[in-house]
């Protein structure tokens, strides 16, 4: 058999450094805003419950559509929060057409009174897409899962994963087929070492 170059802890330490770069990809990639220029700027948690304190300033709303003519968001459940954002369809970055009633949108722009939003820039996420990326996401995870359990075994002495051993396919008595030694032997013949028979 052929040596590893590193040999079997060598394997086994870019296994758990992979792993770890994984997860910190994962987690990365979580806290990432939408977009990073925007992230210094205060939020829909800071600006509704004292709107008149930023006005002038650079803001980051996101909330729910609840009108379109003229586009109006509620940054809080219930329709609460209201602002108005001015041209938040000229500044669509990731939609084709105007935004309606429902969507999820994150407007960045001056707040030019204590319900009015200059629309700089409009980010839409729909949620009801976010759901179903995450649920196929799931189920596919599960499916590729199921099939690496199923053909592949962890062996401790290589510290490897290796397919397991192919299953062996039923012989033909346990599918009730006879076979010519025993048809002979019913019909009170036997076999000779030599390949002829003898009653």
């Amino acid at each position: 058999m052929q040596e590893l170059p590193f040999g079997q802890y060598g394997r086994l330490f870019a296994g758990v450094l992979l792993l770890g770069l994984l997860g910190g990809c994962l987690l990365w990639a979580g806290t990432t805003p939408d977009d990073p220029l925007s992230s210094t700027y205060p939020d829909e948690i800071e600006v509704t419950p004292s709107p008149e304190s930023y006005v002038g300033e650079q803001v980051r709303l996101g909330g729910i559509v609840v009108e379109t003519d003229p586009v109006v968001i509620a940054t809080r459940r219930g329709g609460y929060g209201r602002f108005t954002a001015v041209g938040a369809n000229d500044h669509l970055l990731n939609a084709d057409g105007p935004l309606e009633r429902g969507d999820r949108v994150t407007v960045v722009g001056p707040l030019d009174d204590e319900s009015t939003l200059v629309a700089e820039r409009v980010i839409t996420g729909e949620s009801s897409e976010t759901r179903s990326m995450i649920v196929i996401s799931f189920v596919g995870g599960l499916w590729v899962a199921g099939r690496f359990v199923r053909d592949w075994r962890f062996d401790r002495s290589t510290l490897a994963f290796v397919p397991r051993p192919k299953r062996e396919p039923r012989s033909d008595r346990s599918h009730g087929a006879v076979t010519d030694s025993e048809r002979g032997t019913r019909s009170g013949e036997t076999v000779s070492d030599e390949g002829g028979r003898r009653d």
